[in-house]
């Protein structure tokens, strides 16, 4: 009921009273014939407190949908303003994203209270406090992140120690960091967490092609520049508190620009018939030393064999002399006779016998007897004995 409402019967949460005095509008009220605390007569008296408070309280309970009867009771009325306050608070709690949330598998939950870091929650069905009491952040955490730095087709020059130049180009896989803490670093301590990984990666590629040879990036030194690459980098984010894990470094393109891209093929080309060369070369050692080393064995095997046979040779020539000077000592005739004919033996036996005639014919064939029988043949059969066997 508005407050400049002066009709009769009271209006405003104080009420007036029925006289005509100040147009109605004392706001303590009056009584019948005077202002009074319901007296008679005029002149002004004390307010009447409990009128005050009673009058206040039908007002309270008309706002709220009780609505004034009769003096002093409650009417009915339509839904009263603690049911719409009911309802919204029940809707402030109830709402997604105001009394609850769900953390998905991949996320974690990061919990602001009035705009201050509170907690972080794992995955699953979690209660907070209504907004704005406290608001909820749902970053993903378990997906990897890949950046390309420096495409296939044309990468960073960076300058090597040995003062060369050389084209990179390169990929890194990177994660929210899911330790203590890891999740609130990369929402709060860095702004464009994605802009400083391609800034720290880059720097770090520099860093290590600084401090090695153009050849060992190029060729067989791809893994190790990868490697201690990603270690610079996890230590500079770390000292960032970004909350971000490095996975891996993944060398795309390491190769000499495209100015002197030919000559650098061409020292490639001849290193490798260097290599070839000397791969044939170490083949062909392998097959001949062996070989060679065999053939010494059975030189000196053979030498070996010749020494000891000689010496044992000479060694029954001596004993058998040792022998021979035995028997000569005990029968010197029939020794020196027996080594007479043996000796004669050994001579004649080998010469071809020519026999002279004393009486001047001349030379006289000799037939050796002995050899006769061995040169005819078996003697050939006979009708007589072939029809008898």
């Amino acid at each position: 009921m508005p407050w400049n409402d002066n009709s009769g019967g009271g209006g405003g949460p104080w009420g007036s009273g029925g006289g005509s005095n100040n147009n109605g509008n004392n706001p303590w009220g009056r009584g019948q014939g005077g202002p009074g605390r319901g007296g008679p007569g005029g002149g002004g008296q004390e307010p009447d407190l409990d009128e005050l408070v009673r009058r206040l309280q039908d007002w309270v309970r008309g706002v709220m949908g009780g609505g004034r009867g009769t003096k002093g009771g409650r009417g009915g009325g339509g839904i009263g303003l603690g049911v719409i306050l009911a309802a919204l608070v029940f809707v402030w709690i109830a709402w997604p994203g105001s009394g609850w949330y769900v953390v998905q598998p991949n996320e974690n939950g990061v919990v602001l209270r009035f705009g201050e870091y509170d907690r972080t929650t794992t995955p699953g069905f979690r209660f907070k406090l209504p907004y704005p009491v406290e608001t909820v952040l749902l970053p993903e955490v378990t997906d990897t992140q890949t950046i390309e730095i420096g495409s296939n087709q044309r990468g960073i020059l960076m300058l090597t120690r040995d003062e060369n130049i050389v084209d990179i180009g390169f990929t890194v896989q990177w994660r929210v960091n899911t330790q203590e803490g890891g999740v609130r670093d990369f929402l709060f301590n860095v702004r464009d967490v994605e802009s400083t990984i391609r800034a720290v990666a880059e720097s770090a590629m520099r860093e290590v092609a600084g401090t090695t040879d153009l050849e060992p990036i190029i060729t067989a030194g791809r893994v190790e520049v990868s490697q201690r690459t990603r270690d610079l980098m996890q230590a500079t984010l770390d000292e960032y508190a970004a909350g971000v894990v490095v996975l891996n470094v993944n060398l795309q393109r390491a190769q000499a620009p495209d100015q002197v891209i030919d000559a650098f093929r061409d020292v490639d080309a001849a290193a490798q018939d260097a290599e070839r060369a000397r791969l044939d070369a170490t083949a062909y050692a392998n097959s001949v030393v062996p070989q060679a080393r065999g053939e010494a064995a059975r030189l000196r095997e053979n030498a070996q064999a010749y020494r000891d046979s000689v010496i044992a040779e000479a060694q029954g020539q001596a004993d058998r002399f040792v022998a021979i000077y035995n028997e000569y000592a005990t029968a010197p005739d029939v020794t020196r006779r027996r080594m007479y004919l043996e000796t004669m033996e050994a001579v004649l036996g080998r010469s071809e016998l020519i026999i002279l005639d004393q009486e001047g014919n001349g030379a006289v064939p000799y037939l050796p007897l002995d050899q006769l029988g061995r040169a005819r043949g078996p003697a050939p059969e006979t009708d007589q004995s072939r029809s008898g066997g």
